[in-house]
């Protein structure tokens, strides 16, 4: 019997991506799929749109504006497929997308499936794929999330098995890495995850969406929340000492970049929130110069914009 595949997308403001996005869910080659469309109290008429699908692998559910994670929470219970996976509104899906990740997953028997991108970036699009398909393991999804984002800590460019995140929530209580903690709880159970080496997925460059715009992303009080949910994470989560090492000199080299744009005026930064990017890069400056995962060039780059910001650009 052929496996089933539910695809989550929350619908938020998206009136202009909406149609491209299902069109492309629609258009798979694999077509034992069921699609659920959770329009999270958009302003716009993305609700009006997707109301006009008719195609019975469609659901639609129409909720007020509560949040990405309630969002997908809400299609999480409704889903009925054998694996689950997730599309943005506002990105698309190659054709065979499906295809591909539900063959590796069946072929490797893998509990996740992590697939490589597209990302739009000043109107192309660029691959995320470096190396090999492989069989992956906890240590190298927290390396490739952290230093060079070749897999990310998205929830779109993975396909999970559904007993295996049967249960399982993105935390409502975090606006920020909310998909990279529910991708944390699934790797507790996984016992096997396969990093299929095909871009499968397009990420696009949305300057309305809030993931995608730097300066909204990391205004003074969405970064002071980035930084809470890494702490969360390493709280709530055991990590082994060499993915600690990476996720500590991850924050060293964050709060030194962001602090970098503090002095450089891309946006607006108060004292706690300069604070709390001094206290991480105290607290982790060992731990990203003793690590082997950054160049000696990035080192001095990071160097030099964390003891001469207002000379460096």
């Amino acid at each position: 019997m052929e496996k089933k595949v539910s695809i989550i997308v929350s619908v938020y403001k998206a009136e202009e991506f909406i149609k491209r996005c299902v069109d492309s869910l629609l258009r798979q080659t694999y077509q034992n799929i069921e699609i659920i469309l959770i329009e999270d109290g958009s302003p716009d008429r993305s609700g009006e749109i997707i109301d006009n699908y008719t195609d019975p692998r469609i659901k639609v559910v129409h909720n007020p504006n509560l949040g990405v994670s309630h969002t997908r929470n809400v299609g999480l219970a409704l889903a009925s497929g054998d694996y689950v996976t997730f599309c943005d509104s506002d990105d698309y899906y190659s054709l065979d997308h499906v295809e591909k990740v539900l063959h590796a997953a069946i072929d490797q028997d893998a509990d996740i499936v992590i697939s490589g991108y597209y990302r739009e970036g000043e109107g192309s699009f660029t691959s995320s794929v470096k190396m090999r398909s492989h069989v992956i393991n906890q240590d190298e999804v927290v390396k490739h999330c952290c230093i060079d984002d070749e897999f990310g800590g998205f929830c779109w460019n993975k396909l999970y098995k559904k007993k295996v995140i049967a249960g399982n929530h993105f935390p409502e209580d975090l606006d920020i890495l909310e998909d990279t903690y529910f991708l944390c709880l699934g790797m507790q159970r996984a016992q096997k995850m396969y990093y299929l080496a095909e871009p499968l997925y397009y990420y696009c460059d949305n300057p309305d969406s809030a993931v995608r715009n730097i300066t909204n992303l990391f205004s003074d009080h969405d970064s002071l929340k980035y930084a809470d949910s890494y702490d969360k994470i390493m709280c709530d989560f055991d990590f082994s000492k060499p993915a600690l090492d990476i996720i500590h000199s991850s924050m060293f080299y964050i709060a030194v970049d962001f602090r970098h744009m503090m002095y450089l005026g891309m946006y607006s930064g108060n004292q706690a929130l300069l604070d709390s990017f001094n206290r991480n890069i105290k607290k982790y400056r060992s731990d990203y110069y003793s690590s082997k995962e950054y160049s000696l060039i990035s080192k001095i780059k990071t160097t030099v914009k964390w003891l001469l910001p207002k000379l460096h650009k």
